[in-house]
Formats: C-alpha cells, structure tokens, sequence
C-alpha cells in the first residue's frame, strides 16, 4: 500500500490529497499491508499520535498515571488487610510519582 507523508508525522492516503496538503514537501512511502508488519509500521512512525505531528499531550491532573495507580491499587489492598502503615508508604510513593510525571 502507498501512502504519502511531509516527514512531519502527517500523511495522506491518495497523491491528489498530498499534494494540496503538502505541496511539494511530500514523499512517497510504501506501507506493510499485513496486520503485524502494519502495526509495527504505524507504532514505529508514530502515525497519528499527538508527539508525531508536534504536539505535547496536556497533563490531566484528574488522571492517575499508570505507575501511581499500581501504587495506589497495592496500598488499598493493604488497607484492606489493615496493614495501615504499609498503605501508608505506598500511596506517598504513589502521589509522588504522579507529582513528578505531572511535572514532566
């Protein structure tokens, strides 16, 4: 499969859309059309993510990071088990993580 990309993480799928879209900045680029090789394709050119066409992804202080929510989870599991001090030591790690993701 071709698809056409300005080397700046946007692409097109028809040389037509390419070139009102990129002018002549553009180049030609043939795509794996298998699942796997596909995928890895798109993972590895970062096609269609927020960081491939500039921009940095806004901090959601609402939303636990992946690595404080495993904190988080692991110390309600502790309370659970009233090993409150235990609980205790984890949920500051896992604040403290999401403090210094938060502050990139």
């Amino acid at each position: 499969m071709k698809l056409y990309t300005n080397n700046q993480g946007q692409w097109s799928g028809t040389q037509a859309d390419a070139r009102k879209r990129f002018k002549n900045d553009m180049r030609l680029v043939e795509v794996p059309v298998d699942k796997p090789n596909l995928l890895a394709f798109l993972n590895d050119n970062a096609v269609g993510s927020f960081e491939a066409l500039g921009h940095k992804p806004e901090p959601n202080p609402d939303q636990l990071s992946p690595h404080a929510t495993s904190w988080v989870s692991w110390a309600l599991e502790r309370l659970q088990h009233g090993q409150k001090k235990d609980a205790e030591e984890m949920l500051i790690k896992g604040l403290k993580l999401q403090k210094e993701m938060a502050n990139g």
